[in-house]
């Protein structure tokens, strides 16, 4: 059953976000071509602020669905009837607080913004993100008990059918009023409706959700919860400064021009990210179930297993990216909106640290190990806004994001590990750092010999180059990466998985 589960959810994670990816590429060219690349901007810089905003959210979402686990496993409706009571007050409070709190920030936007650019309005547009992020929290706590449940691909499917209505919405109203009005304002009514329809099927899928008698949450839970948010708090702040603060700094130092040229190669990755990311966490309700109820020879195998997968698709995807993403964004936008070979670099290798940390997370949410990190980001933060402000001072873009990768390295690159290690598997800390260091120097090796390749193979034809290296950048890393490590006992495993899930992965 826990098998079926994670192949339904993957299936429906991966035909969700590749229908996203597809949408957001053509959404973005018709942008580009309707208004100006500060609009583009403020796109991004908004979004960041807002993402800052939802701090507040204090990582009451992870803790709840933590929780979730047992009861689910076990069938105990009452205790989920009233940790879902419990959720339910604390985001219709963190929503109103999010909403509360960007309407103060509105005096103070011209802060953000090195040059204000001539777009009229633009405190009501930040508004509309405010309202945007604000209501998604009012309907969307139920959407974790489906994740919590293993049941991920239902949530997938109604926010597949609002994403492909937006992104034609959106489309159509930008070539025919050429206002980023519409654009917005059918970002929130989306985000209303897909919450609201999520919230109806949960309803029906859990009809003692309903019930009007609900007990009070046990007191241990209730300990355990708030202690699992004390400590996502600072969690969540490391990865909001880290990844959210980025364009407003650039905002701030370089320019919104800037910001929308940078926010191009963030969609692309971020996109890719997101596609993988929630794999992911298509992934982690079922190791939370394994936690509950399997050994720890059990877990540590599958960690391994998952650490292999990990590596290989990373070394896959960040090969991709190296070779092929500025040529990407030439086709699709046009040689005025590329950033420098160093950048793309830079983006990429943060790309790789942060993928590679995954499967580490994932055994974090799984098995509950929130208090045992709760001060890794405060240096994580201290680093990376010191390095980054200053560097980008000299070094423009390229200075914010040394400040990511040095951060990285220098705190969760060694910190998260040395949690899980001690706390939840059986696997030596050398032994994993072998294993980590093997499979980059093997990505390394193989991503500078497929550059070197493509480049032989370049005709000055942008279009049929670019075909080219997807192929190329698909067989030559992929067969690789098999001839050094087919031997392997993980892969060996995966190999049985795959002859196991051949027949159920089909459509």
């Amino acid at each position: 059953m826990r098998t079926n589960n994670v192949i339904r959810n993957i299936k429906s994670t991966a035909i969700l976000y590749s229908i996203k990816l597809v949408l957001q590429f053509l959404v973005r060219i018709v942008f580009v071509n309707t208004l100006s690349v500060e609009y583009l901007g403020i796109n991004g810089l908004f979004s960041n602020i807002l993402a800052v905003l939802s701090l507040t959210e204090l990582g009451v979402g992870s803790a709840m669905v933590f929780n979730l686990y047992k009861p689910l496993a076990v069938s105990d409706s009452e205790t989920v009837k009233s940790i879902m009571r419990l959720f339910k007050k604390a985001y219709i409070c963190i929503g109103i607080v999010i909403l509360t709190l960007g309407c103060v920030l509105v005096p103070w936007l011209d802060f953000f913004i090195k040059e204000k650019p001539d777009i009229p309005h633009i405190e009501w547009i930040y508004l509309l993100f405010v309202i945007d992020s604000g209501v998604s929290y009012f309907y969307s706590y139920k959407r974790s008990l489906l994740i919590a449940d293993q049941k991920q691909s239902i949530a997938n499917f109604y926010q597949g059918i609002c994403q492909i209505v937006l992104g034609v919405l959106q489309s159509f109203f930008l070539v025919i009023t050429k206002s980023y009005w519409a654009f917005i304002i059918l970002k929130v009514f989306s985000t209303i409706i897909e919450n609201y329809m999520v919230a109806r099927k949960v309803d029906f899928i859990y009809p003692f959700l309903q019930d009007k008698q609900v007990a009070l949450l046990e007191t241990s839970i209730k300990k355990t919860i708030l202690r699992n948010v004390k400590a996502l708090f600072i969690s969540k702040l490391g990865g909001i400064v880290i990844f959210s603060t980025t364009n407003i700094i650039i905002s701030k130092l370089v320019g919104l021009a800037a910001v929308g040229i940078y926010s191009n190669y963030w969609l692309i990755i971020n996109a890719v990210h997101g596609i993988l990311s929630k794999m992911f966490e298509a992934l982690t309700s079922s190791i939370g179930n394994l936690a509950v109820l399997e050994t720890e020879e059990k877990k540590t195998q599958i960690f391994k297993t998952l650490e292999f997968i990990t590596a290989w698709t990373a070394c896959y995807i960040t090969i991709g990216l190296f070779v092929l993403l500025n040529p990407l964004v030439k086709i699709w936008l046009g040689e005025q909106f590329l950033l420098s070979d160093e950048i793309v670099s830079i983006l990429v290798l943060n790309f790789y640290l942060t993928y590679m940390r995954k499967p580490v997370q994932i055994y974090e949410d799984a098995l509950g190990l929130f208090w045992a990190k709760r001060y890794m980001p405060i240096p994580e933060i201290i680093i990376n806004l010191t390095i980054g402000i200053l560097a980008t001072q000299y070094l423009g873009l390229l200075g914010a994001l040394l400040g990511m990768t040095i951060s990285t390295l220098l705190v969760p690159f060694w910190f998260e590990p040395y949690i899980i290690l001690k706390n939840g598997i059986s696997y030596t800390f050398k032994e994993y750092y072998l294993r980590y260091g093997l499979y980059t120097i093997a990505t390394i090796a193989i991503a500078l010999f497929t550059k070197y390749c493509y480049s032989l193979i370049l005709s000055n034809r942008s279009g049929y180059d670019f075909i080219l290296g997807i192929f190329l950048c698909t067989f030559l890393p992929n067969f690789i990466w098999l001839l050094l490590f087919y031997k392997t006992k993980e892969f060996n495993y995966v190999k049985i998985i795959i002859k196991k899930l051949m027949g159920k992965f089909c459509f």
